[in-house]
C-alpha cells in the first residue's frame, strides 16, 4: 500500500468516527504525522543523513510547513507562480512589489534527495542555496506534499459566506499543490512525486458544502479528496 493510500484510508478512519476531537487544522496535521511516522518506521525509512562533511546530520523525512522552490503571488484568493526573471523585471518596474515563497502544510521527503544534499538545501530555509541545487541533477525532493483544509462546525447556523471563503482559500492552496507537482528541475527530474488535498469538515449543512464544492476545479497532477461527516451528533 502507498504511503498516500494509507495516510487517507487512516486519517479518514479517525476523522469519521470522532471529528470533534480536531480542534484545528494543526490538529489534523498531527494525526497525519503520527499515522505518516508509523507507517515510515515500519519500513525503516523515517530518518535520513544528509552529505554534509566531515559530519553529516540525521534529518526527518516528515516535514510541516516546508517551503516551496518558487516564489508566487497569493494575494486574496489568487495565486500565481512567479519565477526569478519575473520577479527580477517586476522588481525593476515596481520596487514595491512582493512575491514570496509559499508553504506546504505536510511533506515527505525523499532519501535520496536527504542523502545527496547538505543540511541547508534539504531544510529548504535558505532560498539562495536551493536556487542553487536546482542547477544540478537532482533526485526527486518531495516523495508527497499534502495541503490540509479544515471547516469545523461546533454549531447548528449555515455559515455559507465563510464555507464559500474556505473553499476559495483551499482551490488557491489547491493551485499552489499543482505548481509544486509541476515543478521540475533542469533535466527534467519532478520536484514532488506525488500530490493531495485534503478538506475534512463535520457539519450538518453537508449538502450544502457538497454543492459550493462540485465546481471545485479538479487537475489531473494532484488529487482531491474531501471527507465530510453530517451533524454534529
Amino acid at each position: 500500500m502507498s504511503l498516500l493510500k494509507h495516510l487517507l484510508n487512516q486519517i479518514e478512519t479517525a476523522f469519521s468516527e470522532n471529528p470533534h476531537r480536531f480542534f484545528t487544522e494543526h490538529d489534523l496535521h498531527f494525526e497525519l504525522s503520527r499515522i505518516a511516522t508509523g507507517f515510515l518506521i515500519n519500513e525503516r525509512s523515517l530518518f535520513q543523513e544528509t552529505c554534509d562533511e566531515p559530519k553529516k546530520f540525521v534529518v526527518s523525512r516528515i516535514h510541516h510547513e516546508y517551503p516551496t522552490p518558487f516564489r508566487c503571488y497569493m494575494k486574496n484568493s489568487d495565486f500565481t507562480l512567479i519565477t526569478e526573471d519575473e520577479f527580477k523585471a517586476m522588481k525593476l518596474k515596481d520596487p514595491k512589489f512582493r512575491a514570496r515563497r509559499g508553504w506546504i502544510d505536510f511533506v515527505v521527503l525523499g532519501s535520496e534527495f536527504i542523502s545527496s544534499n547538505t543540511l541547508r538545501v534539504v531544510s529548504g530555509k535558505r532560498y539562495r542555496d536551493l536556487l542553487e541545487s536546482l542547477k544540478k541533477k537532482q533526485c526527486t525532493a518531495l516523495d508527497l506534499a499534502v495541503e490540509i483544509v479544515y471547516f469545523p462546525m461546533f454549531d447548528e447556523k449555515r455559515h455559507i459566506g465563510i464555507m464559500r471563503r474556505k473553499v476559495s482559500s483551499t482551490i488557491q492552496d489547491y493551485n499552489k499543490l499543482v505548481a509544486v507537482k509541476q515543478f521540475a528541475y533542469p533535466d527534467g527530474t519532478p520536484f514532488c512525486h506525488e500530490a493531495a488535498m485534503m478538506l475534512f469538515s463535520n457539519t450538518i449543512h453537508k449538502d450544502q458544502l457538497e454543492e459550493i464544492l462540485a465546481s471545485f476545479p479538479l487537475r489531473k497532477a494532484v488529487s482531491f479528496f474531501s471527507i465530510i461527516v453530517s451533524g454534529l451528533s
